[in-house]
């Protein structure tokens, strides 16, 4: 008697999947796997996820899988089912399929955009691949100008629950905020009534019409923001712009007087209340941009930065590291590197020592980081005024020009005059001064 088996076909690693497997492991990983000492941390992780069977993969081998080393020759299926259900997916197979799935709805996106939506609710999608799809959506749907008005697609898809949770508040576009984001914010304001959407959606607005230097705007929607309740679990990152919203609102009327001297202590207290991340998205903004350790003390640190109060911004942030001590070995994070930035600056501006470790080169880019281009898009900018308080500081008149020029340019593309002010108000020490002032 002849037994037949069925076998489930499993797919060939081509090159495509290979980056799909990694790049879905390193969304659930929390950041690319650039690192030995990143291959050695998931090996610990990998033994400990009931998902993967108690599986162990050497690190040797996830160095060869994630091309730090060479690699000659194949995987093992051990080792492709163990990745894939680290990533939550069944085994190597189902990844292959969904990947698949993935490319035809790519590939019929521009036919067939009504069909998107429809596709982000389905179940039999693992939320590391909604989140891909949602950054897929953010690039199709971006104007190619700044100014340029939304997609009918992501209008659609502000209104649609998985819209909003996989594209809205994950595909956060500062660069396009006074543009088509910010339209799409509107509408998904329309359809979104919880307390931690209606915060994450004004504070955002709020940066927006700051930025853009509408006062008339952001004086209405700044009551109506402070005004929100807060749920106690809510996110980091809504509650942390709304502390931006109060520290540059205080500054606006009184740009060269200190802080209200309430207002830190209250905002330190209020930290202390934030929800620490976890290492997985959790709903309700699952967010992946949003997996930062201190989303809230990013958001302080911003504020105190572009305000100039480096008093404060030197103390916030080594408060930050003291009480986030994974953060000295987070490394290719957007909000880490402008930390460690604005730190840098904060020190040389109160004229404290800086270890060598977090002064920043002379010219200090995050153009090297391979995830989150639309992030820096946006943050560019900062890194352009942390180098021209440096050119600033070290006499550097040609750097100093073209780095003006360089904000200058960025404030008229995307309607921010308020950095154009930022970097105006960017003065060298006085004279016989053995430390930078501060600016206001």
């Amino acid at each position: 008697m002849r037994i037949s088996f069925a076998i489930y076909p499993v797919p060939t690693l081509t090159s495509i999947l290979h980056t799909a497997l990694r790049e879905a492991v390193a969304t659930r990983f929390g950041q690319p796997l650039r690192y030995p000492s990143h291959c050695d941390a998931l090996e610990t992780e990998l033994a400990k996820k009931a998902g993967t069977g108690g599986r162990r993969l050497s690190p040797s081998t996830l160095r060869r899988f994630f091309g730090l080393v060479e690699k000659e020759g194949g995987y093992h299926l051990h080792t492709l089912d163990t990745l894939a259900r680290y990533a939550g997916h069944a085994n190597f197979a189902t990844f292959g399929q969904a990947v698949a799935g993935l490319a035809q709805a790519d590939a019929a996106a521009p036919d067939f955009p009504t069909d998107i939506p429809e596709l982000l609710a389905m179940a039999h999608l693992a939320p590391p691949e909604r989140l891909l799809l949602g950054y897929f959506l953010g690039r199709v749907t971006r104007p190619a100008q700044p100014g340029g008005a939304a997609a009918p697609l992501a209008l659609r898809l502000a209104a649609h629950p998985a819209g909003q949770e996989f594209f809205v508040e994950s595909f956060v576009d500062l660069a396009h905020l006074n543009g088509a984001y910010g339209q799409v914010l509107r509408e998904y304001l329309c359809h979104k009534l919880t307390p931690e959407a209606q915060l994450f959606g004004h504070g955002t607005l709020f940066l927006g019409e700051f930025l853009a230097e509408d006062a008339a705007a952001w004086r209405m929607r700044l009551p109506q923001l402070l005004a929100l309740p807060v749920p106690p679990a809510a996110h980091a990152f809504p509650r942390g712009r709304r502390a931006f919203a109060e520290i540059v609102a205080a500054w606006h009327d009184a740009p060269e007087a200190a802080l209200p001297p309430g207002l830190m202590p209250r905002l330190r207290r209020e930290a202390g209340t934030v929800p620490r991340a976890t290492a997985a998205p959790s709903p309700p903004l699952p967010a992946f941009y949003n997996l930062f350790p201190a989303g809230y003390h990013f958001f302080v640190a911003e504020a105190l930065f572009l305000t100039g109060q480096f008093e404060e911004l030197a103390g916030w942030i080594d408060d930050t590291n003291a009480a986030f001590p994974e953060l000295a070995a987070l490394e290719l994070n957007v909000y880490n590197e402008l930390l460690r930035a604005f730190l840098a600056v904060a020190r040389l501006r109160t004229g404290r020592p800086a270890p060598p470790a977090v002064v920043p080169p002379p010219t200090y880019h995050l153009a090297q980081l391979e995830t989150h281009h639309w992030l820096l898009d946006y943050y560019q900018v900062h890194i352009d005024l942390v180098d021209l308080h440096l050119a600033v500081l070290a006499a550097d008149v040609p750097a100093t020009a073209r780095l003006h020029q360089r904000v200058a340019q960025y404030a008229t593309t995307h309607q921010t005059p308020f950095f154009r002010r930022v970097a105006e108000r960017i003065i060298g020490p006085a004279a016989g001064s053995t430390a930078a002032p501060a600016v206001a």
